[in-house]
């Protein structure tokens, strides 16, 4: 089995964000996927980068947050709302 180069490793750290991006060049993404084939480090690497960037994303979907006094304000209206409320 051939030694690892841990120093090209390193190299296309640079890279994975590029290429989950899509913005590599052919090339580039060749050799990419080529090192991932033959160093699982890179791979779990890239992998726990995938979900990490699936993860901020599901969070642009979310709204944003309420304003500070609104839980307040909703909760004296529905109590003053409750007491005049017939019986």
């Amino acid at each position: 089995m051939a030694q690892h180069d841990h120093h090209h490793c390193l190299d296309l750290i640079d890279l994975l964000n590029d290429y989950l991006d899509g913005e590599l060049s052919a090339e580039s993404c060749a050799e990419l996927e080529e090192h991932l084939r033959q160093c699982p480090e890179c791979e779990a690497l890239l992998s726990s980068l995938r979900q990490t960037v699936n993860i901020l994303h599901h969070f642009d979907d979310l709204p944003p947050p309420l304003p500070p006094t609104l839980e307040e304000r909703l909760i004296g209206h529905m109590q003053r709302h409750m007491q005049t409320r017939p019986h």
